[in-house]
Protein backbone atom coordinates (compact mmCIF):
# COMPACT_ATOMS: atom_id res chain seq x y z
CA UNK A 1 0.00 0.00 0.00
CA UNK A 2 1.28 3.53 -0.83
CA UNK A 3 0.83 6.95 0.56
CA UNK A 4 -2.89 7.54 -1.87
CA UNK A 5 -4.38 3.98 -0.96
CA UNK A 6 -4.07 4.94 2.79
CA UNK A 7 -5.61 8.60 2.13
CA UNK A 8 -8.11 7.17 0.31
CA UNK A 9 -9.09 4.73 2.86
CA UNK A 10 -9.15 7.70 5.53
CA UNK A 11 -11.56 10.00 3.43
CA UNK A 12 -13.82 6.59 2.68
CA UNK A 13 -13.96 5.74 6.48
CA UNK A 14 -14.39 9.88 6.95
CA UNK A 15 -17.48 9.88 4.98
CA UNK A 16 -18.72 6.32 6.24
CA UNK A 17 -19.08 7.55 9.54
CA UNK A 18 -20.02 11.11 9.06
CA UNK A 19 -23.11 9.45 7.56
CA UNK A 20 -23.73 7.32 10.27
CA UNK A 21 -23.92 10.22 12.69
CA UNK A 22 -26.14 12.14 10.98
CA UNK A 23 -28.83 8.99 10.44
CA UNK A 24 -28.05 8.65 14.17
CA UNK A 25 -28.65 12.26 14.98
CA UNK A 26 -31.54 12.27 12.84
CA UNK A 27 -33.02 9.64 14.25
CA UNK A 28 -32.67 10.77 17.98
CA UNK A 29 -34.14 13.82 16.79
CA UNK A 30 -37.30 12.11 15.71
CA UNK A 31 -37.49 10.10 18.96
CA UNK A 32 -37.69 13.06 21.09
CA UNK A 33 -40.34 15.39 18.85
CA UNK A 34 -42.42 11.70 19.19
CA UNK A 35 -42.20 11.53 22.89
CA UNK A 36 -45.62 13.57 24.08
CA UNK A 37 -45.25 15.80 27.19
CA UNK A 38 -45.98 15.05 30.88
CA UNK A 39 -49.54 15.97 32.20
CA UNK A 40 -48.37 19.24 34.49
CA UNK A 41 -49.21 18.64 38.38
CA UNK A 42 -50.02 21.91 39.73
CA UNK A 43 -52.24 24.69 38.88
CA UNK A 44 -51.40 26.41 35.42
CA UNK A 45 -51.81 29.78 37.15
CA UNK A 46 -49.60 29.22 39.86
CA UNK A 47 -45.70 30.63 39.71
CA UNK A 48 -43.64 28.10 38.48
CA UNK A 49 -40.09 28.60 39.83
CA UNK A 50 -41.08 31.66 42.55
CA UNK A 51 -42.38 31.75 45.70
CA UNK A 52 -44.61 35.26 46.73
CA UNK A 53 -43.07 37.18 49.41
CA UNK A 54 -45.92 38.71 51.66
CA UNK A 55 -44.60 41.74 53.45
CA UNK A 56 -44.91 41.66 56.98
CA UNK A 57 -48.44 43.51 58.21
CA UNK A 58 -48.01 47.30 58.83
CA UNK A 59 -46.50 49.55 56.56
CA UNK A 60 -43.97 51.13 59.53
CA UNK A 61 -42.02 47.58 59.02
CA UNK A 62 -39.25 49.29 56.10
CA UNK A 63 -38.85 52.68 58.02
CA UNK A 64 -38.23 50.40 61.25
CA UNK A 65 -35.94 48.68 59.36
CA UNK A 66 -34.12 51.58 57.60
CA UNK A 67 -33.40 53.35 60.95
CA UNK A 68 -32.21 50.46 62.38
CA UNK A 69 -29.60 50.03 59.07
CA UNK A 70 -28.59 53.39 59.49
CA UNK A 71 -28.10 52.95 63.34
CA UNK A 72 -26.10 49.42 62.56
CA UNK A 73 -23.71 51.83 59.51
CA UNK A 74 -23.53 54.52 62.30
CA UNK A 75 -22.34 52.02 64.68
CA UNK A 76 -19.33 50.70 62.33
CA UNK A 77 -17.54 54.18 63.25
CA UNK A 78 -14.92 54.66 59.88
CA UNK A 79 -14.50 50.62 59.73
CA UNK A 80 -14.74 51.14 55.91
CA UNK A 81 -12.39 53.57 55.30
CA UNK A 82 -9.72 52.41 57.85
CA UNK A 83 -8.29 49.27 54.86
Amino acid sequence: MNVVDILVAIVVVTILVTIILAVVTYVAYKLRLSREPRPRDDDPDALRYFVTFDPPPGGSGSKTNLDQLDRDVADMGGHATEA
